[in-house]
């Protein structure tokens, strides 16, 4: 039987809200096709009692469903698809009350600075952000494929997948060698300049309409994040001089 429980599919459900108990029913659920608390029980490993009372949580959270035959409960999993729904609805309703939250935020004036992100996990976290903070906006960049996917390649590729699915537009310019592993594909909403081969470097800089994070396998942090609005402008200004003359 094909198993369910891989590295990618535990943290991806543990990042939706499931414990660990639950993401482990829920894929055993999803392998059993249903079945009582008892066949859970065994197939995961957990105490029956407590599987038990996790899958009473479970279907009042909307993961599992409860059917009763011969007096006996059966527990289902909830369908994948139907799953990313219930998330869907949740976020769709997170967006409707946006101006009403932001209301309410206590404006004040926002120190300017540097951030250091020292990890790998909290650049995917500040990338993870900007897909919901630049939904239907564009931001540019100046880099290097190679540099900026060097961290890990599988997950910056689908970055730029869901970049584009969030209908986040990019321009682009890149160093010549990114032509090795840059996709030429336009669903991905980019518009790419590049520039000769005598200028390489590593480094990647993100342009957004606030700051700007510097990403580069040369620095003692995984990256920078500078939130001065004057560097802003300055950079902003370089790249539309580059874009005109790349062009």
């Amino acid at each position: 039987m094909l198993t369910l429980k891989t590295v990618e599919n535990i943290a991806i459900l543990k990042q939706l809200g499931f414990t660990e108990p639950e993401v482990d029913i829920y894929l055993s659920l999803l392998q059993l096709g249903g079945s009582q608390a008892s066949a859970v029980a065994k197939s995961t490993g957990v105490k029956r009692t407590t599987v038990y009372h996790t899958l009473k949580q479970m279907a009042s959270k909307g993961y599992v469903h409860v059917y009763f035959r011969k007096n006996k409960r059966y527990f289902y999993a909830q369908k994948p698809n139907r799953l990313a729904a219930l998330y869907s609805k949740k976020l769709d309703n997170l967006y409707a009350i946006l101006p009403q939250l932001q209301s309410l935020e206590k404006k004040e004036m926002q120190t300017p600075g540097l951030r250091f992100i020292e990890t790998l996990d909290e650049l995917k976290e500040f990338y993870t952000g900007i897909l919901y903070e630049y939904r239907d906006k564009q931001y540019v960049i100046i880099g290097s494929a190679q540099g900026w996917e060097g961290a890990d390649s599988e997950w910056f590729h689908q970055y730029r997948i869901d970049r584009a699915r969030n209908n986040i537009h990019t321009q682009l310019i890149l160093t010549d060698e990114s032509k090795l592993l840059n996709p030429e594909d336009p669903s991905l909403l980019r518009h790419v300049h590049y520039l000769s081969e005598q200028y390489s470097f590593k480094s990647t800089i993100d342009i957004f309409d606030d700051k700007i994070l510097i990403v580069s396998s040369e620095l003692s942090s995984m990256a920078v994040l500078i939130e001065i609005p004057v560097m802003r402008d300055v950079f902003k200004a370089v790249f539309d001089v580059m874009w005109n003359i790349v062009g």
